[in-house]
């Protein structure tokens, strides 16, 4: 097994390269997007419960039986970001967190047309011609936002009762990656991430 260090911090715990495909492979059949730290936390996960089952004579291929141990962890590893928060975020700490989004998203580096929303709790994303239909005439832009209660989230702007959680921290590199998640939707990258 290939080792590898985060990239998230040069002392931070390995993963190794089967750990984060089959993070990733279990990411792609699920309905939400998930970012590549959350991404990374579950492939480390994944490399130590590896580690340990080597341990006791139990290499990953005998794992099977018990489910699908990297979507389990990918679970595990998005817990912070999908479950209601104990105390809810305050308006500033969503309009805060809206802003770093904002700004992400129009960057140089990202390169989207958007608005914030009136009260600025939510931005609006411009589609662009390979995004995929959706919303009620089929051409609706993108709403994005983090809830008081729970994570970040993408909906189109007419219809956002159907909302797709994105798996990020709530921090202004969670919304920096959450740009770049929306940028990969908006230019078509991530196919209908709605009918999966």
């Amino acid at each position: 097994m290939s080792i590898t260090y985060s990239s998230i911090a040069d002392d931070h715990p390995m993963f190794s390269a089967e750990a984060y495909a089959a993070v990733e492979a279990a990411a792609e059949g699920l309905p939400a997007l998930y970012v590549p730290s959350v991404l990374e936390h579950a492939a480390e996960l994944l490399t130590s419960l590896w580690a340990i089952g080597d341990r006791h004579s139990v290499p990953p291929a005998q794992w099977s039986w018990t489910g699908n141990m990297a979507e389990g962890v990918l679970d595990l590893a998005a817990c912070p970001y999908e479950r209601d928060l104990e105390t809810e975020r305050t308006d500033a700490e969503v309009t805060s967190l809206t802003g770093f989004l904002f700004g992400a998203l129009v960057s140089e580096e990202i390169g989207l047309r958007a608005q914030l929303g009136a009260r600025r709790d939510h931005v609006v994303v411009n589609r662009g011609p390979a995004t995929p239909r959706g919303g009620r005439s089929g051409d609706s832009d993108v709403l994005v936002a983090i809830s008081y209660d729970r994570g970040w989230y993408f909906a189109f702007s007419d219809t956002h009762f159907r909302r797709m959680p994105v798996m990020a921290p709530s921090s202004p590199a969670g919304a920096h990656q959450v740009a770049e998640a929306i940028r990969a939707f908006v230019h078509g990258k991530l196919g209908d991430t709605f009918h999966r």
